[in-house]
Protein backbone atom coordinates (compact mmCIF):
# COMPACT_ATOMS: atom_id res chain seq x y z
CA UNK A 1 0.00 0.00 0.00
CA UNK A 2 1.22 3.13 -0.64
CA UNK A 3 -2.37 5.64 -0.50
CA UNK A 4 -4.53 5.24 1.53
CA UNK A 5 -7.65 7.56 1.76
CA UNK A 6 -10.16 8.17 4.77
CA UNK A 7 -13.41 9.42 4.23
CA UNK A 8 -15.06 12.00 7.26
CA UNK A 9 -18.19 13.98 7.66
CA UNK A 10 -16.85 14.85 11.03
CA UNK A 11 -19.30 12.50 12.37
CA UNK A 12 -18.85 10.20 15.74
CA UNK A 13 -18.65 7.31 13.14
CA UNK A 14 -15.82 9.03 10.83
CA UNK A 15 -13.73 9.99 13.82
CA UNK A 16 -13.74 6.13 14.73
CA UNK A 17 -11.79 4.93 11.57
CA UNK A 18 -9.22 7.37 12.00
CA UNK A 19 -7.28 5.39 14.46
CA UNK A 20 -7.58 2.67 12.03
CA UNK A 21 -6.61 4.66 8.68
CA UNK A 22 -3.46 6.30 10.83
CA UNK A 23 -2.50 2.75 12.11
CA UNK A 24 -2.53 1.77 8.39
CA UNK A 25 -1.01 4.23 6.98
CA UNK A 26 1.82 3.92 9.89
CA UNK A 27 2.06 -0.02 9.36
CA UNK A 28 2.61 0.54 5.66
CA UNK A 29 4.51 3.58 5.52
CA UNK A 30 1.89 5.14 3.02
CA UNK A 31 0.65 9.07 2.00
CA UNK A 32 -2.89 9.44 4.20
CA UNK A 33 -5.51 11.27 2.10
CA UNK A 34 -8.17 12.68 3.71
CA UNK A 35 -11.92 13.62 2.14
CA UNK A 36 -14.77 15.25 2.70
CA UNK A 37 -17.40 15.62 0.33
CA UNK A 38 -20.28 18.77 0.43
CA UNK A 39 -22.82 16.85 -1.73
CA UNK A 40 -24.34 20.41 -3.77
CA UNK A 41 -27.18 18.40 -4.67
CA UNK A 42 -28.33 16.94 -2.13
CA UNK A 43 -27.74 20.37 -0.28
CA UNK A 44 -30.07 21.62 -2.33
CA UNK A 45 -32.78 18.68 -2.15
CA UNK A 46 -32.57 19.04 1.66
CA UNK A 47 -33.31 23.15 1.98
CA UNK A 48 -35.85 22.75 -0.53
CA UNK A 49 -37.42 20.20 2.03
CA UNK A 50 -37.24 22.45 4.71
CA UNK A 51 -38.21 25.55 3.23
CA UNK A 52 -41.26 24.30 0.61
CA UNK A 53 -41.80 20.46 1.70
CA UNK A 54 -41.26 19.84 -2.13
CA UNK A 55 -37.73 19.07 -3.27
CA UNK A 56 -38.61 20.25 -6.66
CA UNK A 57 -40.04 23.79 -5.74
CA UNK A 58 -36.68 25.71 -4.30
CA UNK A 59 -37.95 27.95 -1.02
CA UNK A 60 -35.38 30.10 -1.07
CA UNK A 61 -32.75 32.12 -3.38
CA UNK A 62 -30.06 30.49 -5.25
CA UNK A 63 -27.86 33.35 -3.66
CA UNK A 64 -28.94 31.67 -0.49
CA UNK A 65 -28.03 28.22 -1.35
CA UNK A 66 -24.09 29.49 -3.02
CA UNK A 67 -23.66 31.01 0.95
CA UNK A 68 -24.82 28.57 2.71
CA UNK A 69 -22.39 25.91 0.46
CA UNK A 70 -19.18 28.01 0.85
CA UNK A 71 -19.76 28.27 4.99
CA UNK A 72 -19.99 24.99 4.81
CA UNK A 73 -16.37 24.65 2.67
CA UNK A 74 -14.93 27.41 4.94
CA UNK A 75 -16.12 25.58 7.97
CA UNK A 76 -14.93 21.78 6.14
CA UNK A 77 -11.27 23.23 5.49
CA UNK A 78 -11.20 24.70 8.94
CA UNK A 79 -11.71 21.15 10.55
CA UNK A 80 -9.61 19.46 7.86
CA UNK A 81 -6.49 21.57 8.32
CA UNK A 82 -7.24 20.97 12.30
CA UNK A 83 -6.77 16.77 11.13
CA UNK A 84 -3.54 17.35 8.55
CA UNK A 85 -2.07 19.33 11.86
CA UNK A 86 -2.64 16.78 14.22
CA UNK A 87 -1.59 13.46 11.65
CA UNK A 88 1.10 15.40 10.66
CA UNK A 89 2.82 16.05 14.44
CA UNK A 90 2.21 12.18 14.21
CA UNK A 91 4.73 11.86 11.30
CA UNK A 92 2.47 11.11 8.85
CA UNK A 93 2.29 12.37 5.14
CA UNK A 94 -1.37 14.09 4.67
CA UNK A 95 -3.00 15.20 1.39
CA UNK A 96 -6.58 16.85 2.32
CA UNK A 97 -9.65 16.95 -0.68
CA UNK A 98 -12.47 18.98 -0.36
CA UNK A 99 -15.26 18.54 -2.80
CA UNK A 100 -18.64 19.82 -3.82
CA UNK A 101 -20.19 17.21 -6.10
CA UNK A 102 -21.62 13.45 -6.24
CA UNK A 103 -20.25 11.20 -3.05
CA UNK A 104 -19.20 8.38 -5.24
CA UNK A 105 -18.01 10.60 -8.40
CA UNK A 106 -15.97 12.64 -5.78
CA UNK A 107 -14.64 9.30 -4.48
CA UNK A 108 -13.88 7.80 -7.57
CA UNK A 109 -12.18 10.62 -9.48
CA UNK A 110 -9.80 11.17 -6.10
CA UNK A 111 -9.10 6.77 -6.05
CA UNK A 112 -8.40 7.54 -9.58
CA UNK A 113 -6.18 10.36 -9.78
CA UNK A 114 -3.89 9.67 -6.24
CA UNK A 115 -3.70 5.88 -7.25
CA UNK A 116 -5.37 5.04 -3.94
CA UNK A 117 -4.84 1.22 -2.92
CA UNK A 118 -7.63 1.25 -0.28
CA UNK A 119 -10.37 3.54 1.35
CA UNK A 120 -11.06 3.46 4.94
CA UNK A 121 -14.22 5.02 5.75
CA UNK A 122 -16.44 4.52 9.38
CA UNK A 123 -19.84 3.22 9.67
CA UNK A 124 -23.34 3.74 11.55
CA UNK A 125 -24.45 0.15 10.27
CA UNK A 126 -27.89 -0.10 9.13
CA UNK A 127 -30.59 -2.10 10.47
CA UNK A 128 -34.81 -2.52 9.58
CA UNK A 129 -36.20 -0.70 7.08
CA UNK A 130 -33.64 1.62 6.59
CA UNK A 131 -31.06 -1.66 5.62
CA UNK A 132 -33.80 -3.08 3.55
CA UNK A 133 -35.02 0.28 1.35
CA UNK A 134 -32.34 2.87 1.98
CA UNK A 135 -29.12 0.99 2.78
CA UNK A 136 -25.92 2.92 4.34
CA UNK A 137 -23.27 5.35 3.05
CA UNK A 138 -20.71 2.90 3.74
CA UNK A 139 -23.58 -0.10 1.11
CA UNK A 140 -23.44 2.59 -1.80
CA UNK A 141 -19.72 3.13 -1.32
CA UNK A 142 -18.79 -0.64 -1.04
CA UNK A 143 -21.05 -1.15 -4.64
CA UNK A 144 -19.30 1.81 -6.48
CA UNK A 145 -15.82 2.50 -5.22
CA UNK A 146 -13.19 1.06 -7.64
CA UNK A 147 -10.70 0.19 -4.98
CA UNK A 148 -11.31 -1.73 -1.55
CA UNK A 149 -13.25 -0.66 0.71
CA UNK A 150 -12.26 -0.52 4.53
CA UNK A 151 -15.43 -0.36 6.83
CA UNK A 152 -14.86 0.82 10.14
CA UNK A 153 -18.06 0.45 12.88
CA UNK A 154 -16.32 1.10 15.96
CA UNK A 155 -13.47 3.13 17.03
CA UNK A 156 -10.48 0.65 17.75
CA UNK A 157 -8.12 1.34 20.66
CA UNK A 158 -4.30 0.33 20.17
CA UNK A 159 -5.24 -1.18 17.31
CA UNK A 160 -2.73 -4.06 16.01
CA UNK A 161 -3.95 -6.49 13.35
CA UNK A 162 -3.31 -9.67 14.29
CA UNK A 163 -5.33 -11.76 12.53
CA UNK A 164 -6.91 -11.66 9.55
CA UNK A 165 -10.12 -13.74 8.24
CA UNK A 166 -11.02 -14.24 4.51
CA UNK A 167 -14.38 -16.13 4.15
CA UNK A 168 -15.43 -17.39 0.67
CA UNK A 169 -16.87 -20.42 -0.84
CA UNK A 170 -13.69 -20.75 -3.11
CA UNK A 171 -15.19 -21.77 -6.23
CA UNK A 172 -15.27 -18.78 -8.16
CA UNK A 173 -12.49 -17.90 -10.23
CA UNK A 174 -12.46 -13.62 -10.26
CA UNK A 175 -13.06 -13.85 -6.32
CA UNK A 176 -9.93 -16.59 -5.60
CA UNK A 177 -7.96 -14.10 -7.93
CA UNK A 178 -8.20 -11.55 -5.14
CA UNK A 179 -6.38 -13.96 -2.26
CA UNK A 180 -2.62 -12.49 -3.41
CA UNK A 181 -3.82 -8.84 -2.97
CA UNK A 182 -5.72 -10.26 0.27
CA UNK A 183 -1.77 -12.18 1.32
CA UNK A 184 0.37 -8.95 0.57
CA UNK A 185 -1.93 -7.17 2.62
CA UNK A 186 -1.78 -9.60 5.81
CA UNK A 187 2.33 -9.75 5.02
CA UNK A 188 2.39 -5.69 4.97
CA UNK A 189 0.58 -6.44 8.97
CA UNK A 190 2.60 -8.92 9.97
CA UNK A 191 -1.20 -10.55 10.28
CA UNK A 192 -2.33 -14.13 10.74
CA UNK A 193 -4.48 -15.45 7.26
CA UNK A 194 -7.47 -17.44 8.16
CA UNK A 195 -9.39 -18.94 5.07
CA UNK A 196 -13.02 -19.12 6.23
CA UNK A 197 -15.77 -21.69 4.64
CA UNK A 198 -19.24 -21.09 6.18
CA UNK A 199 -21.16 -24.58 5.82
CA UNK A 200 -24.71 -24.01 6.32
CA UNK A 201 -27.92 -25.95 5.71
CA UNK A 202 -28.70 -24.23 2.87
CA UNK A 203 -25.45 -24.82 1.14
CA UNK A 204 -24.49 -27.58 3.09
CA UNK A 205 -21.22 -29.79 1.63
CA UNK A 206 -19.12 -32.52 3.14
CA UNK A 207 -16.32 -31.24 4.79
CA UNK A 208 -13.72 -33.18 2.90
CA UNK A 209 -14.94 -31.61 -0.18
CA UNK A 210 -14.51 -28.41 1.07
CA UNK A 211 -11.42 -29.17 2.42
CA UNK A 212 -9.89 -30.50 -0.76
CA UNK A 213 -10.75 -27.20 -2.90
CA UNK A 214 -9.37 -24.93 0.18
CA UNK A 215 -5.60 -27.12 -0.18
CA UNK A 216 -5.96 -26.80 -3.74
CA UNK A 217 -6.66 -22.69 -4.01
CA UNK A 218 -4.06 -22.71 -1.18
CA UNK A 219 -1.51 -24.08 -2.95
CA UNK A 220 -2.28 -22.74 -6.10
CA UNK A 221 -1.93 -19.20 -4.75
CA UNK A 222 1.09 -19.89 -2.66
CA UNK A 223 -1.11 -19.83 0.70
CA UNK A 224 1.24 -22.59 2.75
CA UNK A 225 1.09 -20.16 5.58
CA UNK A 226 -2.92 -19.49 5.78
CA UNK A 227 -4.80 -21.28 8.31
CA UNK A 228 -7.89 -23.23 6.71
CA UNK A 229 -11.30 -23.94 8.89
CA UNK A 230 -14.83 -24.82 8.30
CA UNK A 231 -17.39 -23.33 10.58
CA UNK A 232 -21.08 -24.33 10.95
CA UNK A 233 -24.06 -22.05 11.29
CA UNK A 234 -27.35 -21.25 10.34
CA UNK A 235 -26.06 -18.57 7.55
CA UNK A 236 -23.16 -17.02 6.27
CA UNK A 237 -23.33 -13.31 7.44
CA UNK A 238 -24.16 -14.76 10.67
CA UNK A 239 -21.35 -17.50 10.73
CA UNK A 240 -18.45 -15.07 9.43
CA UNK A 241 -19.41 -13.09 12.11
CA UNK A 242 -19.43 -15.51 15.03
CA UNK A 243 -16.04 -17.26 13.53
CA UNK A 244 -14.37 -13.62 13.33
CA UNK A 245 -15.90 -13.41 16.99
CA UNK A 246 -14.71 -16.88 17.90
CA UNK A 247 -10.89 -16.07 16.79
CA UNK A 248 -10.97 -12.68 18.08
CA UNK A 249 -10.38 -11.05 14.57
CA UNK A 250 -8.94 -8.12 13.74
CA UNK A 251 -10.49 -7.59 10.18
CA UNK A 252 -12.50 -9.37 8.65
CA UNK A 253 -12.21 -9.54 4.43
CA UNK A 254 -15.09 -10.57 1.84
CA UNK A 255 -14.83 -9.46 -2.48
CA UNK A 256 -18.22 -9.15 -3.84
CA UNK A 257 -19.43 -8.55 -7.15
CA UNK A 258 -22.52 -5.77 -7.66
CA UNK A 259 -25.91 -7.07 -8.42
CA UNK A 260 -25.01 -9.82 -11.41
CA UNK A 261 -27.08 -12.70 -11.55
CA UNK A 262 -28.61 -14.97 -7.88
CA UNK A 263 -25.63 -16.50 -6.94
CA UNK A 264 -23.94 -13.16 -6.76
CA UNK A 265 -27.04 -11.12 -5.39
CA UNK A 266 -26.89 -14.26 -2.47
CA UNK A 267 -22.53 -13.10 -2.56
CA UNK A 268 -23.56 -9.85 -2.30
CA UNK A 269 -26.07 -10.09 0.60
CA UNK A 270 -23.78 -11.76 2.75
CA UNK A 271 -20.68 -8.88 2.35
CA UNK A 272 -23.39 -5.99 2.69
CA UNK A 273 -25.10 -7.93 5.76
CA UNK A 274 -21.41 -7.99 7.62
CA UNK A 275 -20.49 -4.76 6.76
CA UNK A 276 -23.45 -3.34 8.42
CA UNK A 277 -23.74 -5.75 11.52
CA UNK A 278 -19.77 -7.00 12.31
CA UNK A 279 -18.23 -4.97 14.97
CA UNK A 280 -14.69 -6.24 13.47
CA UNK A 281 -13.70 -4.12 10.23
CA UNK A 282 -14.51 -5.67 7.34
CA UNK A 283 -12.45 -4.75 4.06
CA UNK A 284 -14.48 -5.55 0.88
CA UNK A 285 -12.72 -6.15 -2.69
CA UNK A 286 -15.15 -5.34 -5.66
CA UNK A 287 -14.47 -7.27 -9.08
Amino acid sequence: MKNILILTDFSDAAKGAFSTAKYLAQKSNSVLHVMHTIDSVQKYVDMSLTTSGDPMIPGFEPELLMQVIEKQKEDAQSQLDEMKSELESGGLQVVLHLTSGNLIDDINETVHENNVDVLVMGTHGASGFREAFIGSNAQKVVRNCKVPVLTVREEVQDIDVDCMVFASDYLEFDINEQLPKVKEMAEDLDSELHLLYVNTPAYFEQSEDTINRMERVAEQYDLDDAMQYIYNDFNIDEGIMHYSDLVDADMIVLVTHGFKGLKRLISDHVSESVVNHSKTPVLVFHV
